[in-house]
């Protein structure tokens, strides 16, 4: 998401750039500007002259107050040039203060040079407030003899927020440092809210020490939320000391110690909470949850933006993990945690251990179950990606058998609409490589089909019925570097949408031609190609409200007026991604799976008697649309002299005889035909053979390379047909 989001606020840049360039282009060459007259304040400025960062930077500023714009982007040329060290950029901001720093950025007359000096000088500020060496020197001098310096530390430490936590938990959790324990926790508590999050998310370390010094500062905060990170260790831990902290927590903030049968239906009903469809946490800006989460190989907190399902997902998986512990023969928590554990693992990327301890406990049974669970709700879809990872390790042919009628989970999962799991459980069954017949292998070719057509484009689809309207829109893609489908809706509008995994985001106008919008909007949903699609319903000012009303139950259909201009449609465009989530896949995993999948089609192609129960017929039409790539067009052609079809043929020989294309595609294309008439005889008609010699002989004045491959061609169709005269029937085999 966030690389999404990058690449989103890169292309709103370049287009503000671009538009700065063409107005600069269209203005009328100006008169050399006159050499300007230096004041007496200028002239003493330059005599100065300035070198460290505290005297580039006010000459800057002074030089643009006094009229001087171009003197002082020449000083903050100098200041990027120098790359000062940190110290020395310290230095100018404990002397001029950080708003002048803040100030290079808002004086016009120093830009864009201003920007770039004021990003070098904060990113610079930034790593030395936030670094972890100088935070832990700073947590030892909350104890030093001098009031002075433990007020100074006090101050720095709460000034650098969350991202002091860390060194104040290990500062806890040292037996060598007892002697500053109680600072440290005091430092906790005046941090306050700031420290919620860390605090929460450290509770979830395994360090009882560590954690019954958090269960402290939680009570003296009142940290009621704490609460149900706690019941759990409270009546499952050994710990004496933990144990006792807990319960003095539970008695000033919930009056109450609760019983193991208490703490189970308690904890049921957070994780039924947490995985139900109500918000559970607040979001930023961006529509991100930012999520700390304890990193157990590293012993520190980590923050993580994630889209809020993985949030709640995640959390839930933090109180399963004592659910479980206290309910681990009951068969719903079993499945919530193994999806919980996975979630986590393709959320955070954290290790399988603990779903590995799951599965040896309870079977691979368990992966099918928690797959089946995570195919129910968009919510769980990295979990359930995470879980046909899993199930193809295994390699376990069995795990595709129905039973009882229904198809296997992973069967089930290339029917999924989120397009990662569709591929995810295509991987996964290519992995396991079933040699025999099994419930659902038509749509495995279906999906390989699909991720086949992709060509790592960013085509943004809009069904538009004004001409004038869609022609501005398009223009206005087009300048976000973005590729616009110009359709007015109808069968056209759904031949696009269907078309390919490169299709990113749909937007829809009234009016458009039918279906109406609404219809248009269930159509594409019910198809899992455009299920999970962004969708823009671009309304009238006057129904907005309408349309919202009868979207409200599709988080990824947004309902927005039309945008007149760039930075308007770069809006809407990030709704409509940041409504996909996680789930979007950028444009270069989009051309990778492709590669993919025709790579997994032409091998399985080599034994084809291995695997006859596929019809990889479905794949011919792609793989001839495809083989006018350049990218993959050598890969499609030795798919296609596998495929050895009359129309693989006819690709194949046309693009050989084309003297358009690369010369070396073009061999590669005759050597595919050879292949493919050597697997199943020349399939082409009579008509065709003759344009074939026609071809070779009107190609006299083209270059020798197309001469050798058209004569190529020949030696290849001659080979099996010495002795068979071409008033024949049509088709010639051998």
């Amino acid at each position: 998401m966030q690389r999404f989001l990058k690449i989103a606020f890169t292309i709103a840049l370049l287009v503000s750039l671009v538009i700065a360039n063409d107005a600069l282009a269209q203005q009328p060459e100006q008169p050399a500007p006159v050499a300007p007259v230096d004041t007496a304040a200028i002239q003493a400025l330059k005599e100065s002259n300035p070198t460290t960062a505290e005297q580039l930077i006010n000459a800057a500023i002074v030089s643009a107050d006094l009229g001087r714009g171009d003197l002082g982007k020449a000083y903050l040329a100098k200041l990027i040039e120098n790359d000062p060290a940190v110290d020395e950029v310290l230095a100018a901001q404990q002397k001029l203060g950080s708003g002048r720093i803040f100030r290079l950025q808002s004086i016009d007359a120093l830009q864009p040079e201003g920007a770039r000096a004021a990003t070098l000088l904060l990113t610079k500020l930034d790593a030395y407030y936030k670094d972890p060496a100088r935070l832990s020197q700073l947590v030892d001098q909350l104890i030093d003899k001098d009031e002075v310096a433990r007020n100074q530390a006090a101050k720095q430490l709460k000034n650098a927020g969350a991202e002091a936590a860390n060194p104040l938990f290990v500062a806890l959790a040292d037996p060598s440092r007892e002697a500053v324990r109680p600072a440290a926790k005091r430092m906790l508590v005046q941090m306050d809210q700031a420290i919620h999050g860390p605090l929460l998310a450290a509770l979830d370390s395994s360090d009882p020490l560590l954690v019954a010094e958090l269960v402290d500062v939680a009570k003296q905060l009142d940290l009621d939320r704490a609460a149900q990170f706690l019941v759990g260790p409270y009546v499952l831990t050994d710990d004496d000391q933990l144990r006792s902290a807990i319960g003095e927590y539970l008695d000033a903030t919930v009056k109450s110690r609760p019983t193991a049968d208490d703490v189970k239906a308690y904890l049921a009903k957070r994780v039924k909470m947490y995985l139900g469809e109500g918000p559970m946490f607040p979001v930023n800006e961006d529509g991100l949850v930012e999520l700390w989460t304890w990193d157990a190989a590293k012993k520190q907190v980590v923050m993580t933006p994630v889209p809020p399902a993985d949030a709640e997902v995640v959390t839930a998986g933090q109180l399963l993990r004592d659910l479980y512990a206290l309910d681990e023969t009951n068969a719903e928590v079993q499945v919530q945690a193994a999806l919980a554990a996975m979630q986590r693992m393709g959320v955070l990327g954290e290790s399988d251990v603990e779903l590995k301890k799951l599965v040896d406990k309870h079977g691979v049974e368990l992966l099918q179950s928690a797959l089946t669970k995570g195919l129910e709700d968009r919510k769980f879809a990295q979990g359930a990606v995470v879980a046909c990872e899993q199930i193809g390790a295994t390699k376990n042919a069995d795990l595709l058998i129905a039973v009882e009628g229904k198809l296997s989970p992973l069967a089930l999962a290339l029917q999924s609409p989120v397009y990662r799991v569709r591929r995810a459980a295509a991987k996964g069954i290519l992995t396991i490589d079933p040699k025999a017949p099994y419930a659902g292998s038509a749509e495995l070719l279906d999906t390989l089909d699909f991720m086949a057509s992709a060509q790592g484009k960013r085509n943004i689809l809009l069904g538009e019925l004004h001409q004038q309207n869609a022609q501005r829109m398009a223009g206005l893609l087009s300048e976000l570097q973005l590729e616009p489908l110009v359709t007015p809706g109808g069968r056209e509008f759904f031949k696009q949408a269907h078309s390919s995994p490169d299709v990113e985001a749909i937007f829809i106008s009234k009016p458009l031609a039918l279906p109406a919008m609404m219809e248009t909007v269930q159509i594409l949903r019910k198809d899992r190609r455009t299920a999970e699609v962004p969708i823009g319903i671009i309304a009238p000012i006057g129904e907005v409200v309408h349309y919202q009303l009868r979207t409200k139950d599709d988080p990824l259909t947004i309902v927005m007026i039309r945008p007149n201009d760039v930075e308007g449609f770069i809006f809407q465009l990030k709704q409509l991604y940041l409504a996909q989530g996680r789930l979007l896949v950028p444009a270069d995993e989009r051309e990778a799976d492709a590669e993919f999948a025709f790579a997994q089609i032409s091998r399985m192609l080599d034994t084809p008697d291995d695997y006859d129960f596929y019809d990889f017929l479905k794949v011919e039409e792609i793989a001839v649309r495809r083989l006018a790539d350049q990218n993959v067009a050598a890969d499609v052609a030795s798919l296609l002299g596998k495929l050895g079809t009359p129309i693989a043929q006819t690709a194949l020989i046309d693009y050989a005889s084309d003297p358009f294309y690369p010369i070396n595609l073009r061999q590669a294309c005759a050597d595919a035909l050879k292949s493919a008439i050597e697997r199943r005889g020349i399939l082409l008609t009579k008509d065709q053979i003759v344009a074939q010699y026609d071809r070779y002989n009107a190609s006299e004045e083209l270059d020798p390379e197309t001469q050798a491959v058209l004569g190529k061609i020949l030696d290849i169709l001659e080979a099996p047909t010495q002795d068979v005269r071409f008033d024949q029937p049509a088709k010639i085999g051998p």
